[in-house]
């Protein structure tokens, strides 16, 4: 077991700024990123003439709407971190993953709200994009928060945040320290093991007022009131050599690719319709779309491969995979040979046995331009909360898009994974129909 070396009160987490007065810190632009035109093109998925017109973009209510930018002595562009975040968020414009790679993060599960604003004011944080002179506007204290130090993401559900951490995992920036509060109590070791079997065995852990037993490497135990002497230690040691020999290479993989993203008139062409049908599925909500600075809207594949295989529609070449890919979350080995050789060679299929290791790795195969066509799963499950659990899948912006088909149950729990959603429900003993419910699901066969 790691031993917490107690800090004086006034401690701050390393490389933290602390609050003179209650201000909270602002950035320094001489320690912040700095990106060249052609880079942010690539990390935004634009070209360059998109980036020099965001430069000059500008609305009726604000003259600060341009992306703000300065020269080199060349003449070059040049672009601080703090004013592209606050740019894509005055645009409602995705963050990309790949501007959040200077500083360590830290996912933090919290079921209290009190308990995650105390966090976040403890750590100065701010939302990415927001000006930290502002007054902060918490709302639900949820989602991804930054400081000079460290980025926290926060989450109010374990099962959620296990998803999370899978897809920060297979996208090759797991997060370098996990903090537990409330939220999973009696189930601490098995959400550990789960999380560090999907990111890494190294993975420092933070847990406050609960108890990881039977884990002790790597977990720092203690109350809330020492969270921040907790944090420091715990991000210490991720940073120190040793963690990071056996974590692999002490430099971030890069970001995996992310999934294409496709323009309105390429969403026309594939189905031989005009560009006033494309805006009226967006605009009657029967197809998900975002919008660029510029008012142009963009599609992503998972998206439009929802839309077609509710509406049965033809899948073209380009837009769905070769075969499905489905994940098996069953921990009767009987029954994953049995759902195998039901789905034979139309399907890739990959098992698990433990529901929450499951859910990481839902989450992982979801990371970047991968996408989980379909998820088979017994429940009810000992030790799991199976309506969270479901809830968790059919919720997350990536992993929504897939099938989930559920095995076992009674009528009235049943009744329960259908209202969230769920694809079908069939009794265990016939696992032999799960291929006939995928194919039509996912438009195959």
């Amino acid at each position: 077991m790691s031993d917490v070396v107690r800090r004086p009160s006034g401690s701050v987490v390393p490389g933290s700024v602390q609050r003179a007065g209650g201000a909270r810190p602002r950035p320094d632009p001489a320690a912040e990123p700095v990106y060249l035109a052609s880079q942010l093109a690539s990390i935004c998925d634009v070209d360059l003439k998109t980036i020099h017109n965001w430069c000059h973009r500008v609305d009726e209510q604000s003259s600060e709407a341009a992306l703000a930018s300065f020269r080199t002595a060349g003449g070059h562009l040049r672009f601080h971190q703090s004013a592209v975040l606050k740019f894509l968020k005055r645009w409602g414009y995705p963050t990309p993953d790949s501007l959040l790679r200077d500083r360590p993060h830290v996912l933090v599960v919290e079921a209290d709200r009190d308990a995650r604003l105390a966090m976040v004011e403890a750590l100065s944080m701010t939302r990415p994009g927001d000006d930290p002179a502002a007054p902060m506007v918490p709302g639900d204290v949820t989602g991804l928060w930054m400081s000079p130090s460290a980025y926290l993401h926060l989450w109010s559900d374990p099962y959620e945040a296990l998803i999370g951490l899978g897809e920060r995992a297979g996208a090759g920036a797991a997060p370098d320290v996990v903090v537990i509060g409330s939220g999973l109590e009696g189930g601490v070791a098995r959400w550990i093991r789960a999380a560090r079997g999907r990111s890494d065995e190294a993975l420092r852990v933070v847990t406050l007022d609960v108890d990881a037993a039977p884990v002790v490497d790597g977990v720092y135990r203690g109350p809330r009131d020492a969270f921040r002497a907790l944090l420091g230690e715990a991000l210490a040691a991720s940073r120190a050599p040793a963690a990071r020999k056996r974590a692999g290479p002490s430099r971030r993989v890069p970001i995996a690719p992310r999934e294409p993203i496709y323009v309105a008139s390429q969403v026309a062409s594939l189905w031989g319709v005009d560009l006033k049908t494309v805006h009226g599925w967006v605009e009657s909500g029967d197809v998900e779309a975002f919008r660029t600075p510029g008012g142009h809207l963009r599609f992503r594949r998972r998206a439009l491969l929802d839309l077609l295989r509710r509406f049965h529609m033809p899948i073209p070449a380009s837009l769905g995979p070769r075969r499905p890919m489905v994940l098996a979350v069953v921990p009767d080995a009987g029954i994953v040979a049995e759902l195998a050789l039901a789905l034979g060679d139309g399907f890739d299929l990959i098992s698990r046995a433990d529901p929450m290791e499951g859910l990481a790795e839902i989450g992982a195969l979801c990371a970047g331009t991968g996408m989980l066509d379909a998820i088979v799963v017994a429940l009810p499950a000992a030790g799991v909360d199976d309506v969270r659990w479901v809830r968790a899948v059919r919720s997350h912006p990536d992993t929504k898009y897939g099938r989930v088909v559920v095995l076992g149950g009674d009528a009235a729990q049943q009744r329960s994974w259908q209202a969230l959603g769920v694809a079908a429900t069939l009794d265990a003993g016939r696992v032999g129909l799960v291929r006939t419910v995928l194919e039509r699901a996912l438009g195959v066969g």
